[in-house]
């Protein structure tokens, strides 16, 4: 008989309010590019603002007093998350994509 090693994911992971499940999303890491895809179903893209300051990635979304069928609601949430490294800024890109999910991704430096 022999063991077999068990590895362990070391990558990176974001907290993200509106995340089903633990709230955690995993960051797609490696060395051409970096990805990560939160949950936004409750913003329009003009609600959602997305920049880079210096090594940081800042996420702000916002909308004013929504009527739905739970009543009225407004949401405001903003993060703000380290980039992971060589991340070139001026390739930083975010799509909502039809499902809900705000993609952020960059290509590395090389």
């Amino acid at each position: 008989m022999m063991n077999v090693p068990v590895d362990h994911d070391q990558g990176t992971k974001w907290d993200w309010p509106l995340q089903k499940g633990d709230g955690v999303v995993n960051v797609l890491d490696d060395d051409e590019h970096f990805e990560v895809g939160l949950e936004a179903h409750h913003f329009l893209p003009k609600e959602i603002e997305v920049k880079n300051i210096g090594e940081l990635l800042e996420i702000h979304m916002e909308h004013t007093v929504k009527t739905d069928k739970f009543g009225d609601v407004s949401r405001n949430i903003t993060r703000c998350y380290k980039l992971p490294k060589n991340v070139d800024m001026k390739t930083i890109k975010s799509n909502l994509d039809s499902n809900g999910i705000l993609h952020i991704h960059g290509r590395k430096m090389h």
